[in-house]
């Protein structure tokens, strides 16, 4: 990879560190500093403390140069499987597996560690996860040991707190806009950091619906990831009209290799799941639009799990009108959840809850890279052409000829644009993004989809975001968004219940709580 491809693989999580306010912007000086990922005995002799170790292995690769790894010597096993995975890592640096020395956390910028134990002298931060429950402290005071509840999603959760830690120090962010996580605690079961205990056990063999994944970006990247960790059976259609580029190896957990560039996000992906899980998945490379004119999809499909970031396709998915729907969403800070029921149908579908985009972005976009509106304001995803750049500012065409010339996208011209002004233009269109605010939102789109399937006397919850995963679980707001008496989603409840029925699923009526 040369510097040119290094620079466009680390323009989204250093456009986030733009954002932040931090000191520290120069690649080179970033990806100099060195990491280390370490954790207990105990912890790592858990599953949750297993994945929660490779977990943050995957994610710190996205983000740092040196990372140094330790794993005690007792844990052999661990220890070939994180040989296996350095070995196949993509990273900006170097990735290295090393002993536990006298030195070896001296002049590191940041350590990760998977275990209770604090060290107020060293840049240290920990985590642990049990049951639903994901724990983070950057603090003076060992976390709870307790790891004995096997649960990949608080692992997700546990392992993006604390690469989150890690990301603020080596990136200089400011203590205000981001202080240190100190005894952060949150349940994906009861979607608070007030909770009464670590929830109830996962059950042994999850049968999913037929379901399509619609998204197969760093949101969807996430949820492959902790969908393989968990016991699924059943049939899953994975569709992205996309295909990888050299910008997703900064914000996607699964890129690593090259030979996926140029190739479908979707296929890629299934097939990554297909081979590490009990389910059976398809990739498709088409739009949710295109796929709508085929029967298959409505009369099949009834849980939706929308890991794609686009307005446009969050509306159409929701004329599939399966019995769940649950979307993910980020910006450069913050991890959403939104989710629709049939059964909770007070509630707003996705069609009530996002509206069309207003133009501010087109113009941010338009000053970033010197594309037309016109151009921008179709299809993100089609070759830029020898229209848009006749239609483009006379002082950009040249630039945008390269771009053509290298195949590039209208989404990926927009990328290369803010990659190049770095610190001067940051068009809202091009997203600034960090894996773990990805896998975090992953973690709530799981949650729920669980909750929702086998715990459906929970409170009921529509909307939950953590405001900044830089904030950590305090910034976490939740919203109950009724559901517009002009929407199709109450206009044709009738209709929508016969689809339902027609396909096999039934309306499932939540639990009144007394």
């Amino acid at each position: 990879m040369n510097q040119e491809e290094k620079l466009l693989a680390a323009s989204r999580p250093l456009g986030v560190a733009v954002e932040l306010g931090a000191s520290e912007l120069n690649a080179a000086s970033v990806y100099a500093k060195r990491v280390v990922l370490t954790g207990e005995l105990p912890a790592l002799s858990t599953r949750n403390g297993h994945l929660c170790f490779q977990n943050s292995l995957r994610l710190l690769s996205r983000i740092v140069g040196i990372l140094d790894v330790v794993v005690p010597d007792a844990s052999e096993d661990l220890q070939r499987e994180v040989d296996e995975i350095v070995a196949s890592l993509w990273s900006q640096g170097t990735i290295r597996r090393v002993r536990v020395e006298d030195n070896t956390f001296l002049g590191a910028s940041a350590i990760l560690n998977i275990g209770s134990e604090v060290r107020p002298d060293l840049p240290w931060t920990s985590i642990l996860a049990n049951g639903w429950v994901a724990r983070c402290t950057s603090g003076s005071r060992p976390l709870p040991a307790e790891t004995g509840q096997d649960n990949p999603l608080s692992c997700m959760l546990a392992a993006s707190f604390g690469v989150t830690e890690v990301f603020k120090r080596i990136y200089a962010i400011p203590v205000d806009k981001a202080a240190p996580m100190e005894d952060a605690a949150f349940s994906l079961f009861e979607l608070s950091c007030t909770f009464k205990d670590c929830g109830p056990p996962l059950p042994n063999t999850i049968a999913l619906p037929e379901t399509l994944i619609l998204g197969a970006g760093a949101i969807g990247n996430g949820l492959v990831l902790v969908l393989s960790q968990l016991p699924l059976t059943g049939n899953v259609l994975l569709m992205d009209k996309q295909d990888f580029a050299t910008e997703n190896f900064g914000t996607c957990a699964l890129l690593d290799s090259t030979d996926w560039i140029g190739n479908s996000k979707a296929k890629m992906l299934a097939e990554w799941l297909r081979t590490r899980s009990t389910l059976n998945v398809e990739g498709d490379s088409s739009t949710i639009e295109d796929a709508l004119g085929t029967p298959t999809l409505k009369n099949n499909i009834d849980l939706v799990i929308n890991g794609l970031d686009d307005v446009g396709a969050r509306r159409a998915v929701q004329k599939l009108w399966p019995s769940l729907l649950v979307d993910g969403a980020i910006n450069s800070a913050g991890a959403a959840v939104v989710t629709y029921s049939i059964s909770h149908r007070r509630f707003a579908c996705l069609r009530c809850t996002f509206r069309e985009p207003n133009e501010d972005y087109i113009a941010q976009q338009v000053e970033a890279t010197g594309l037309h509106k016109s151009s921008l304001e179709g299809d993100p995803n089609r070759l830029i052409n020898d229209t848009d750049i006749a239609a483009a500012d006379e002082s950009a065409r040249e630039w945008l000829r390269e771009q053509q010339r290298q195949g590039k996208t209208i989404c990926s011209t927009v990328s290369t644009g803010v990659a190049e002004n770095l610190g001067l233009k940051l068009a809202k269109g091009f997203r600034p993004s960090v894996p773990f605010v990805a896998t975090a939102s992953a973690a709530l789109v799981a949650a729920q989809v669980l909750r929702n399937l086998f715990w459906p006397e929970q409170r009921f919850v529509h909307e939950f975001q953590f405001g900044s995963v830089f904030g950590g679980p305090s910034t976490s707001t939740a919203v109950g968004r009724r559901a517009d008496s002009e929407c199709e989603c109450t206009k044709n409840a009738g209709l929508i219940d016969m689809l339902i029925a027609r396909r096999g699923g039934k309306r499932i009526e939540p639990v009144r709580r007394t």
